[in-house]
């Protein structure tokens, strides 16, 4: 179809003046967008701080809890009655602190707001740590935790983030503690690979994992039953975080149980890239075990 110079001037006018108005739409949608976005920096922001402010201010009673039913257990008369009710109050804050931890952890984690720290680490003080945590937990049901702060232990260095790590390993402490059969006992590994890569084992000999559930173990809220009912503590959420620590840190977590015989999970770091070989406790990747620390 032939235009005459008019309507061709007409219906550029036109089309000129559609784009005009879409571009006016897109502007105003991309007004309303960095509005939108502004808006949701702000609720993770007051999110972010809710949570930090809500931890901070259930830790601070906890931690108080937990000191003063030491120094009353300290203090009450050798057999009498105030050192095991101190015990237990201490374990039942402990446990409570550690539960709480694991749900502002696992809020971090979804929003996406942990970043890993790292620093030059002494492995064997963190995994002594972790333990030490547990120990009230673990004595009341006499499970021995091995761990031994031997001088070649003391004397290995890593560089990774030493708060994830102890996060990791409490948990694994804790699963394993908890899985564990009354008397029973928790094993803790140190091993250097030869390729740089620090390996930390957490190994328990309770019910074990059937090899169905292996599959399942990490996602979120998932806590196997042993019996027909559930027995164990918690929320599910303590071998997610491991996984999504682990994966943070580079790192891989394995499992290698057969039910009936215990588990042993394995955290696997690897070494820092382009740095030299850090001071260690083992020639040739020996493995040195944790001595019992837990009370007798």
């Amino acid at each position: 179809m032939n235009l005459t110079d008019d309507e061709l001037i007409q219906e550029l006018s036109n089309r000129f003046a559609r784009s005009r108005k879409t571009f006016s739409d897109l502007n105003v949608v991309n007004r309303k967008l960095v509005e939108m976005n502004r808006r949701l920096e702000q609720s993770e922001a007051l999110k972010s701080n809710f949570l930090s402010n809500i931890r901070n201010e259930i830790n601070n009673p906890l931690n108080a809890i937990v000191g003063l039913a030491g120094q009353i257990g300290a203090l009450g008369p050798a057999g009498g009655e105030v050192a095991p009710l101190a015990s237990m109050i201490c374990s039942e804050a402990t446990n409570l602190d550690f539960q709480l931890r694991n749900i502002f952890m696992a809020a971090e984690l979804e929003a996406g707001e942990i970043d890993p720290h790292l620093s030059r680490v002494n492995v064997a003080a963190v995994a002594r740590d972790a333990a030490e945590s547990f120990r009230h937990h673990a004595a009341r049901k006499s499970v021995a935790i091995e761990l031994e702060p031997s001088p070649e232990s003391d004397s290995l260095l890593f560089d990774t983030d030493a708060e994830k790590v102890q996060i990791i390993l409490s948990n694994l402490v804790a699963n394993a503690v908890e899985y564990s059969r009354e008397g029973g006992r928790v094993q803790i590994s140190l091993n250097l690979a030869p390729d740089g890569s620090l390996v930390v084992g957490v190994r328990d000999f309770g019910a074990g994992i059937a090899e169905e559930d292996q599959k399942r173990i990490f996602d979120r809220f998932t806590q196997l039953e042993t019996g027909t009912t559930r027995s164990h503590l918690g929320q599910g959420l303590g071998l997610s975080i491991v996984k999504a620590l682990a994966d943070l840190l580079q790192g891989t977590i394995d499992l290698e149980s057969t039910y009936g015989q215990g588990a042993l999970f394995r955290l696997t770091l690897p070494p820092p890239a382009g740095d030299a070989p850090l001071t260690t406790f083992a020639e040739g990747g020996n493995l040195f075990l944790f001595d019992d620390i837990s009370e007798k």
